[in-house]
């Protein structure tokens, strides 16, 4: 037997419905602020996230699954959406059509990460990006839509966490402080971080090795290392996060997994998840797209990580499983075609309905229209077809009464 890859896994019914139910939640919120949904193909030119990740994070070093296809192109599954989203926005001259782009997306990431629970190699994202605007305002939009979705899906007990990493000179003071506050202790650190220490020191600040972390933790990080205008920015944010009630902490160690971050960074956590418990993270970059070839660009966005969404959200509460309104219940492959006929006519005006398209008995297809929860029965034979009339029963009620075949749809309404 072929079963699925490790790392990823079949979504079946009645789960798919709940995925489904969040993602037109997430629809719903994302249409009333103005957002258009985008589509990017899953395989990009490998270089587009190599410049846009940075190729010393973990997801290029380690993650990315990439390969030379047949016309000797370097190609690569996403394994992230924001690089692809803003090489469609440099591609397709967006930024010559609309001062700002408010975009979001809807699709299958992929990692080559070891599978575990809340991380899988195929894994499915739901995300926005603002692409055009500096503004502060831009960052505390898309945090509040992304605490609108979550409340929405009734996901309990979860905080933000937020950070300034300020712009490229805040970073560059940032990244000075740590190389002086842990150089005495760097070779004491495990080996992929005497490797950032050298090459990209931020993402030592990702580390979960416990050495290391109590390293980190012994440092005083402040946000002294602002210019006036990143710690004014952070500030508005900051101060429009506590007026819009979200709960949210300054975390300093926050800097993200991603080269491409400057100024504000945040994430979700949630309990229930264990040490994946990261649920949604985003950010601005406002380098980006100039990095990718457009023009300097203010740009910020977010991603869900619908996986571990799901484990944490109450989706049963948003939706809710609409049984058949009609089961027709064939008594001979005669009838079979009737029905067939009548379920085609039915469905076109919007009532849900389905037949057996096997030869069980009366009995066991009653028996499962009744497992369906079918709301209504009808049973087609010989007698049937030559009157033209049927019994139409309330499953719930039992009340039975008799009907015109051609006029199944009246009587239901």
């Amino acid at each position: 037997m072929i079963e699925s890859i490790k790392g990823t896994r079949d979504i079946l019914p009645p789960e798919s419905e709940l995925w489904r139910s969040a993602e037109a939640v997430a629809r719903g919120i994302f249409a009333k602020s103005g957002y258009g949904e985008i589509r990017t193909p899953i395989i990009e030119d490998s270089a587009l996230f190599i410049r846009g990740v940075g190729k010393d994070t973990d997801i290029i070093q380690k993650q990315m699954y990439s390969f030379t296809d047949q016309g000797q192109r370097n190609i690569c599954l996403r394994p992230e959406a924001t690089a692809s989203v803003v090489r469609a926005y440099i591609e397709h001259n967006l930024h010559k059509t609309e001062s700002i782009v408010k975009l979001f997306y809807c699709g299958t990431m992929y990692r080559s990460e070891k599978p575990q629970a809340g991380r899988q190699r195929e894994f499915t994202q739901i995300g926005v990006e603002v692409l055009g605007s500096y503004s502060p305002y831009s960052d505390c939009e898309i945090i509040v839509l992304l605490d609108d979705i979550l409340k929405a899906l009734h996901v309990g007990d979860y905080q933000f966490k937020i950070n300034s990493l300020g712009c490229e000179k805040d970073k560059e003071k940032f990244k000075g402080y740590l190389k002086q506050s842990i150089k005495k202790d760097v070779k004491k650190m495990c080996e992929d971080c005497q490797r950032r220490y050298a090459s990209n020191i931020l993402r030592i600040l990702d580390c979960k090795n416990e050495q290391c972390r109590t390293i980190l933790e012994s440092l005083d990080i402040k946000h002294d290392y602002l210019c006036e205008e990143c710690a004014a920015d952070f500030n508005k944010i900051t101060d429009t996060l506590k007026n819009e009630n979200i709960n949210f902490k300054k975390d300093p160690f926050l800097v993200r997994g991603l080269d491409y971050y400057t100024k504000v960074v945040f994430e979700v956590t949630a309990k229930g998840l264990g040490s994946q418990d990261a649920i949604a993270a985003g950010g601005r970059y406002n380098n980006l797209v100039k990095e990718l070839g457009g023009p300097q660009t203010g740009a910020c966005g977010f991603a869900i990580g619908v996986e571990r969404l799901m484990a944490v959200a109450a989706c049963d509460k948003i939706y809710q499983e609409k049984p058949l309104d009609l089961f027709l219940v064939c008594m001979n492959d005669k009838a079979s075609q009737e029905a067939f006929y009548i379920l085609h006519k039915l469905r076109l005006r919007g009532i849900s309905c389905d037949m057996d398209y096997s030869t069980k008995s009366l009995k066991a297809q009653m028996r499962y229209a009744d497992k369906i929860k079918a709301g209504f029965v009808i049973v087609i034979g010989e007698n049937e077809l030559t009157s033209r009339q049927g019994m139409l029963k309330n499953m719930k009620t039992g009340d039975q009464k008799q009907i015109t075949l051609d006029k199944i749809a009246e009587s239901l309404c």
